[in-house]
């Protein structure tokens, strides 16, 4: 685990279970949260327990829901998720649910961003400028990987440039996804403040950026104005 901010973990753990979801521990007065749930080492396991433990496991979305069962079950957590996504759930039931915006403590808010799937959801922790935690809409993009046209599959040649982040995109990458929907949900993204972005995914493509810790809302706001959004399954919606 890495400490990202002040009492705000990255557990950067690759995990096929959680489809490569990177998790967070947000370190809190009023019990502990992990930000989705890929598969825990013993060290981490050990060092959650040193912080306190965790409380509430929010999934961001059912593709991040991972081992969460299992972590509910060691930690004695509740699983706290969108009644959409819950509804694909698997192993164990949700012990909290929600459909529209959500207060899990004062100063953390559960936010709906349908799109992605339909249940996605992201957290605002109000700590310092504020810190969203986005699941999977926005990730990192490659130069003439985004557009606001026709993308298909990497070739071999594609591949040559796949190692060059360079902006911060709407990930529309599913067959199941729904653009206009994930569009709608980064501009709603904009009524809120913070100034830190902490996406499932924030170290691919490989050589990513990684966490955005500083400037985040502004450059979301210009991702959604130059229309910045992957693309790579739309050409099979047709």
């Amino acid at each position: 685990m890495k400490e990202l901010m002040p009492g705000i973990f990255w557990l950067n753990r690759y995990s096929l279970k959680s489809f490569g979801n990177s998790g967070y521990l947000v370190l809190h007065d009023n019990g502990n949260i992990l930000v989705d749930a890929p598969e825990l080492g013993k060290d981490e396991i050990s060092q959650i327990k040193e912080l306190g433990g965790i409380s509430k496991i929010f999934i961001t979305h059912i593709r991040a829901f991972g081992d969460a069962c299992n972590i509910k079950n060691s930690f004695g957590a509740q699983i706290v998720i969108h009644q959409e996504d819950a509804k694909l759930m698997k192993g164990c039931a949700a012990d909290v649910t929600f459909d529209s915006e959500y207060k899990l403590y004062e100063d953390v808010i559960l936010i709906p961003t349908p799109g992605y799937t339909p249940g996605s959801s992201s957290m605002l922790l109000k700590r310092g400028k504020g810190v969203l935690f986005c699941g999977d809409l926005l990730w990192w993009g490659n130069r003439d990987r985004y557009s606001a046209e026709l993308m298909s599959w990497p070739t071999e040649e594609d591949k040559k440039t796949w190692f060059l982040p360079d902006d911060l995109v709407i990930n529309i990458n599913l067959l199941d996804s729904d653009p206009d929907k994930m569009i709608e949900s980064a501009r709603k993204l904009l009524n809120y403040d913070f100034d830190a972005i902490l996406m499932s995914h924030p170290n691919y493509p490989p050589r990513a950026r990684g966490p955005i810790t500083a400037g985040a809302k502004e450059m979301l706001r210009k991702t959604i104005e130059k229309g910045k959004v992957t693309q790579f399954t739309l050409w099979a919606r047709k």
